[in-house]
């Protein structure tokens, strides 16, 4: 059986950076031969097999025609006269177009080892143009990549904005917009992301409004945020980005919007705690369902102090105060016997001792 590793894991591999996963092409088999060795089939349209010792994803050599609009619009022929290199010919970029055989002997015939040597991202062919979905993994890309000064080609953008003019980009799926939004936040560099978008005038697709001189601020916090994180400070110092209009059309999840939310209503206050009453106070607490869900108040804390100062000790405190604030707000409780006493009597009494010792703290501080 002639299998050749191919993708992510021969240019990671040639970068010199960790090698993730591996996915294989197999030339010159059927779907049936593939069974009768043990591998176990998990796509339908294109045959994609399981290794049965080691689970790796095993594709048969294909070729594809377009026959629809959007990145699902192929059909694919595995026909076992299919080529490696007719199977490479229909990747994305040159550096994905690398594959090495069972003798380490590298083969790129479309010169993907002189694009990493120039540290330069370009299509393979013009099948790129097929797949809409490609102008958001070049994107995606591009900030994966930043970090070691990779630029994409000039052809290759050019023939992007010949996409997005097509309007073929507002036939993908929500969710895969939201997929490659979120790689594109786990990068070294996500303002790259937004920033590559923009010049193929395609960032409306992800985010209508957005203020592209807002994201720079997201690359210093690469490393430590979540992608939900960075998303929530970005709508943090860009108030236009339209909250409830990308939630529609990225299929966020709840847990984004909802941080977002929070972050867009109360990340100035949360910053300038000096400023605050105690009834301020509790209310933010309250709304924020600080006590029951700790863990997405510290990350709005965090980002609030992000957002609004450079200082590191001012940060620092400012999450001090909150979380003592936090544990005074939680550790009150009704002193009398709830079986005799109003539910509203109840309310009142918790309310006031919650502010009493709110009110102890920010005089402490």
């Amino acid at each position: 059986m002639k299998t050749y590793l191919v993708g992510g894991a021969v240019r990671d591999e040639l970068l010199g950076i960790p090698v993730r996963e591996r996915d294989w092409v197999v030339v010159g088999e059927t779907p049936e031969s593939m069974l009768e060795r043990g591998f176990r089939q998990v796509g339908k349209d294109f045959p994609v097999f399981l290794h049965p010792e080691t689970a790796e994803e095993y594709a048969l050599a294909r070729r594809e025609y377009k026959q629809g609009t959007g990145h699902k619009g192929f059909k694919f022929d595995v026909d076992v006269d299919i080529s490696l290199e007719e199977d490479l010919q229909r990747r994305d970029l040159t550096i994905n177009a690398i594959a090495k055989d069972t003798n380490d002997e590298l083969i790129d015939p479309y010169g993907g080892q002189q694009d990493i040597a120039s540290r330069v991202l370009r299509h393979v062919s013009n099948a790129f143009l097929e797949d809409p979905l490609r102008v958001l993994r070049l994107a995606q890309f591009a900030a994966r990549l930043a970090h070691l000064g990779f630029s994409i080609a000039p052809e290759t953008l050019d023939l992007c904005q010949t996409m997005v003019e097509s309007g073929e980009l507002k036939s993908l799926s929500n969710a895969r917009v939201f997929k490659e939004l979120e790689k594109g936040l786990k990068s070294p560099r996500p303002s790259r992301f937004f920033e590559v978008l923009d010049h193929v005038s395609a960032v409306d697709i992800v985010l209508p409004k957005l203020n592209i001189r807002a994201t720079p601020i997201l690359d210093a916090f690469a490393s430590s945020y979540e992608p939900e994180e960075l998303f929530a400070l970005l709508c943090a110092k860009d108030p236009r980005v339209n909250l409830k209009g990308a939630a529609q059309t990225l299929a966020l999840p709840n847990a984004w919007l909802e941080l977002s939310q929070l972050t867009r209503d109360f990340s100035s206050p949360l910053a300038h705690i000096k400023d605050l009453s105690p009834e301020q106070v509790l209310n933010i607490l309250e709304a924020c369902d600080a006590r029951r869900k700790p863990d997405r108040f510290k990350s709005l804390c965090r980002i609030a102090g992000d957002a609004h100062t450079s200082d590191q000790d001012r940060k620092h405190h400012l999450n001090q105060v909150w979380e003592q604030l936090v544990d005074a707000f939680g550790a009150v409780t009704f002193s009398g016997d709830p079986s005799k006493t109003e539910h509203s009597a109840i309310k009142t009494q918790i309310r006031a001792h919650r502010l009493e010792a709110i009110g102890q703290v920010l005089n402490r501080d």
